[in-house]
């Protein structure tokens, strides 16, 4: 009994010895196969892009591509230059209305002067740049803060407050003298607006 088991278990080895070859030589051959057809597939590529045609639509790929790509790049970097131009000529521009402002303001006796000196909420008197000059100090910062991406909405308070005061100093007399409170005002609203573009850049 002991001798069957024992040649029962030898043939079950064998068999099993049997299965695990021939699948491992099916699995061979089936990765020859894919082997096979990814080299056929390859090769007809290789074979056509070397062909005349193949090497047509490759050149006339790369070349499109490589020109459009060129052409993005271009476009983003010209961009990239204008607002950074348009940027530096806003914030410069400001700057020197503000500066312009406080100075007159700050000399200004009568309405005449004060009204002046508050001009420059809507015009430039020494313009940075001719294509700003007659831009509002409030259009001015709208598109200073389509810029930057951030708006400050306490500036443009200021800037209305600004306007507003030059307004009223419309409907009086240009001859009589500036108030001392109004001055005061006027010089704590141009400080405020001064120091909120000193803290955005």
């Amino acid at each position: 009994m002991l001798d069957e088991k024992k040649s029962a278990i030898e043939a079950e080895e064998r068999y099993r010895h049997e299965v695990a070859s021939k699948l491992r030589y099916e699995v061979g051959a089936m990765e020859r196969e894919v082997i096979a057809i990814e080299q056929g597939i390859w090769s007809k590529i290789q074979e056509f892009l070397n062909s005349n045609v193949g090497m047509w639509l490759l050149s006339s790929v790369l070349v499109t591509g490589g020109a459009g790509l060129y052409q993005t790049m271009q476009h983003h970097y010209e961009e990239k230059l204008h607002n950074k131009t348009q940027l530096i000529t806003l914030q410069f521009e400001i700057a020197n209305r503000i500066e312009n402002m406080r100075y007159f303001w700050r000399k200004a006796k009568t309405i005449r002067e004060g009204e002046f000196a508050l001009r420059s909420v809507f015009q430039s008197k020494t313009p940075i740049n001719p294509d700003v000059e007659k831009i509002n100090l409030s259009v001015l910062y709208f598109n200073l803060y389509q810029l930057i991406g951030r708006q400050n909405q306490e500036v443009l308070e200021i800037v209305r407050k600004l306007e507003d005061m030059e307004y009223e100093l419309q409907a009086q007399k240009p001859g009589d003298l500036l108030p001392e409170d109004e001055k005061k005002k006027g010089l704590e609203l141009i400080g405020r607006l001064e120091q909120a573009l000193i803290k955005q850049n």
